[in-house]
């Protein structure tokens, strides 16, 4: 998946993974200090052990060398932090579609960062935000179909229709969108990495 980001969010997180991978090599390269004279046995035991350490420090988020593994430390805070990191019905077709939902909000995310992230991750994200938004979803498309004229992403109305514009503000402040969640989760694994 792609996520848009705030501008510098790439940056920090560059800088923050250099960090981690930095780390990454010193906790494999403790694990190497001497193999020589060891049976070919004894030097895959070794490796393995290294392995391991590495997964389990990655497991317990206190190793994040990627930003794949930074931003699922990060969504699944997230999700805790919003009471959401629970199961969910399955999504309907209408939130699998292209393009943004009703009550996506313009604005300022200039940078794109793409995201390989857990199946089941995802699915979670999507369907909590579909079923905790779908009334105000519900809501924006009988508005839309009430004032088809009015261009919701200007900041003033129609003659007369002020009040439309700021019901459509109204019910698209109700509206989480997947992204929303990204950017939160990609915020909350650069502050875990950060403090």
């Amino acid at each position: 998946m792609t996520v848009r980001l705030p501008y510098g969010t790439r940056v920090q997180l560059h800088q923050l993974l250099n960090n981690e991978r930095r780390l990454s090599k010193e906790l494999a390269d403790s694990n190497q200090l001497d193999l020589a004279g060891l049976t070919q046995r004894e030097v895959a035991a070794v490796r393995a052990a290294r392995r391991s350490q590495l997964f389990r420090a990655r497991e317990r988020g206190e190793l994040l060398d990627s930003v794949d593994r930074l931003a699922a430390l990060g969504v699944l805070r997230e999700l805790k932090s919003r009471g959401w990191d629970r199961s969910w019905p399955d999504y309907p077709e209408e939130a699998r579609g292209p393009g943004r939902w009703p009550g996506s909000q313009d604005g300022g995310f200039p940078e794109k960062m793409s995201l390989r992230l857990p199946v089941d991750l995802e699915h979670r994200v999507r369907s909590a935000c579909w079923y905790t938004s779908a009334d105000a979803i519900a809501a924006l498309l009988d508005w839309r179909d009430r004032y088809p004229q009015i261009v919701r992403r200007r900041r003033e109305a129609p003659a007369g229709q002020e009040d439309a514009l700021r019901e459509y503000r109204r019910l698209a402040a109700r509206v989480t969108t997947t992204g929303d969640v990204w950017r939160a989760g990609i915020r909350r694994g650069i502050e875990a990495r950060s403090v």
